[in-house]
């Protein structure tokens, strides 16, 4: 099938622009926080002109090899999930799926995929109703539950994949 054999497009679906925005947000700050973890414990080990012992005793203060290497590996964990985390949300930005007349088509930015509704074997609609992390406690509850749609459709001979 072809995207002129779709026929009369009669929805458009796209992920929101606030929540592609609010993911390269939270893979900056996942950046930003790993870079000042790993600059610190890069600092400390520095200052102390390399002279840190392996493991700091029970309540004794101030940087260990141990603590640097964990605070190093902690910082560029972040780094490495920021970078990761924006990759995904550019890749987002392409994603649509339209709904046709004859089938539907899940376009991303390197392949279309298009499928009649006939190669449709079933399809699962989930309803899931959350309130928004904002708030904690009993606060949570003054912000309303949202509902968010999650579509698994099986083709024929092919496994399931999320439309969301």
């Amino acid at each position: 099938m072809t995207a002129e054999e779709l026929g009369e497009i009669r929805r458009e679906f796209k992920p929101g622009l606030e929540n592609l925005v609010a993911g390269i947000v939270i893979g900056l700050l996942l950046i930003v926080g790993g870079c000042v973890l790993t600059g610190f414990s890069i600092k400390g080990a520095i200052e102390s002109g390399g002279n840190l012992p392996l493991w700091t005793e029970k309540g004794q203060r101030g940087w260990s090899w141990g603590a640097v290497g964990i605070a190093g590996a902690l910082g560029i964990g972040l780094m490495i999930g920021g970078f990761v985390l924006i990759y995904w949300m550019r890749s987002l930005f392409s994603l649509q799926v339209r709904v046709g007349q004859n089938g539907f088509a899940v376009i991303e930015k390197k392949s279309i995929q298009i499928i009649a509704w006939e190669e449709i074997e079933s399809v699962r609609e989930t309803h899931l109703y959350e309130r928004p992390p904002l708030l904690k406690g009993v606060a949570k509850y003054a912000l309303p539950k949202l509902m968010s749609k999650i579509f698994m459709v099986r083709i024929k001979g092919h496994e399931p994949g999320p439309t969301h």
